[in-house]
C-alpha cells in the first residue's frame, strides 16, 4: 500500500472517531439531563412548597402552584398520562440504562478505531520512503 493511501485510510478513521466522540458528548449531555430530570422530580416529590418555578423554555420561567405529587407524561402522539414520582424515575432509570448501552457500544468502537489506527501509523513508520 502507497502512502498516500495509509494517509487517506488514516484521514478517514480520524473522521470517524471524531463522530463517534460527538455522539458520546452528545448521550453524555442526555445522561446529565436525565439526571437533572430525577433531581427535580425528587425535590418536588419531598418538597412541602406550594409552588416553583415551571421552566417555559430559554430561561423564562413562570410561577406555578403544585396541586398534585402526579406528573403528567408525554408518551407519544400527544398521549399524556399520570405518573407517580416513582413511575417517573423508574422511567428515567430505563432511560439512562439504555443511553448508557450505546455509550459504551460507542466506546468500544472507538477503542477499535483506535487500535486501527495506531496500526496504520505503524504500517506507515515501517514502510521504506
Amino acid at each position: 500500500m502507497a502512502n498516500q493511501e495509509y494517509l487517506i485510510k488514516l484521514s478517514m478513521l480520524e473522521q470517524q472517531s471524531s463522530k463517534i466522540e460527538e455522539q458520546i458528548k452528545a448521550l453524555e449531555e442526555q445522561i446529565t439531563e436525565l439526571q437533572g430530570l430525577k433531581y427535580g422530580v425528587d425535590e418536588i416529590n419531598k418538597s412541602k412548597e406550594k409552588e416553583i418555578l415551571a421552566g417555559l423554555g430559554k430561561g423564562i420561567f413562570v410561577p406555578a402552584e403544585i396541586k398534585s405529587k402526579e406528573f403528567i407524561v408525554d408518551i407519544g402522539s400527544k398521549i399524556f398520562v399520570k405518573k407517580n414520582s416513582n413511575e417517573i424515575n423508574k422511567i428515567i432509570e430505563n432511560q439512562t440504562h439504555e443511553i448508557t448501552k450505546v455509550k459504551e457500544k460507542l466506546l468500544e468502537e472507538l477503542d477499535k478505531l483506535n487500535i486501527e489506527m495506531e496500526k496504520t501509523i505503524e504500517e506507515i513508520q515501517k514502510k521504506p520512503e
